[in-house]
């Protein structure tokens, strides 16, 4: 569903990246259904007490995730997105079990416990995952590097959480600054707005793309970060900000802008990958809390 839609700089079902193309994307979203199945079965079971929350293990699934994409898709398409919906899979089978009405904030309580019930296993999991996938970690960390074994040693001996190492990533991550605030972006920015805008133009691409639009003019997106450097990144938001002024995705002359922005990007491999992974947590609250869009 967010595939298709038309947010600058990243894929979608009219324009490929330099590195990855749309079917590649579309092959890695439908290969971490089971991953994310399994998720939903461990938090449902967490749910009922049939299995301790620190038992469900969110990191083996992300690994899961990741190297069924990297087998079919062939590039890292979805490991942000994993890091963000994996947990998001567990917490709603724990609400489901537990709950009668399935709203986001009973969602977000349950996933605040499923986030601080990791361990290390859960991190050397994702370390894992993350050196399959080929992503160059969760920023430039000096501590507990990815490609350092002595690290992953560290981790074992000291028994480190993955909840833990967010919390060394989360000053230059959105990712990890997401979990140690139990997604405060997805749950009170990405969410809301998606809502809002779709209940009020009642065109799920539109708010999609709106609600993308703002959260990248607000929160300079870290895959740019690390890729391009802090300025390329503040200038992209306030490129985003520029096209809600022009009325973004709700008018002829905003979506023209959006689609020379687009090209502009792509011409320079900016690509606001973290802001996409953010819509796709953002769009799993929404339908979990009730959101039923007419496609």
């Amino acid at each position: 569903m967010i595939l298709l839609q038309l947010k600058p700089g990243n894929v979608h079902r009219y324009s490929n990246l330099k590195e990855e193309t749309f079917g590649q994307f579309i092959t890695g979203a439908i290969v971490i259904g089971p991953s994310l199945r399994k998720a939903v079965e461990k938090g449902f079971n967490a749910g009922e007490e049939k299995l301790e929350v620190s038992n469900i293990q969110v990191g083996d699934m992300i690994k899961e995730g990741v190297s069924a994409t990297r087998t079919w898709a062939r590039e890292n398409t979805n490991l942000g997105t994993l890091l963000l919906l994996t947990p998001l899979a567990a917490a709603g089978g724990m609400t489901i079990a537990k709950e009668t009405r399935h709203t986001a904030g009973k969602l977000r309580e349950n996933l605040s416990n499923v986030l601080r019930s990791t361990d290390s296993v859960d991190a050397l999991n994702v370390y894992d995952a993350i050196l399959i996938s080929g992503a160059r970690g969760l920023g430039d960390v000096a501590r507990l590097s990815v490609k350092d074994e002595a690290s992953k040693e560290e981790i074992a001996r000291e028994d480190i959480t993955l909840y833990e190492i967010m919390e060394i990533s989360s000053d230059w991550d959105m990712i990890a600054k997401e979990w140690v605030t139990d997604m405060q972006v997805t749950f009170e920015e990405g969410f809301p707005l998606l809502k809002k805008f779709y209940g009020e133009k009642k065109d799920l691409n539109a708010a999609i793309v709106q609600t993308f639009l703002k959260i990248l003019s607000t929160h300079p997106d870290s895959f740019i970060r690390r890729r391009h450097g802090e300025r390329i990144a503040k200038k992209t938001s306030e490129r985003a900000k520029t096209v809600i002024e022009e009325g973004g995705a709700f008018t002829p002359d905003g979506r023209s802008v959006i689609n020379k922005l687009d090209k502009q990007l792509k011409e320079k491999n900016i690509n606001p990958g973290t802001t996409a992974d953010l819509i796709a947590s953002s769009l799993m609250v929404a339908l979990f809390d009730g959101l039923k869009p007419k496609l």
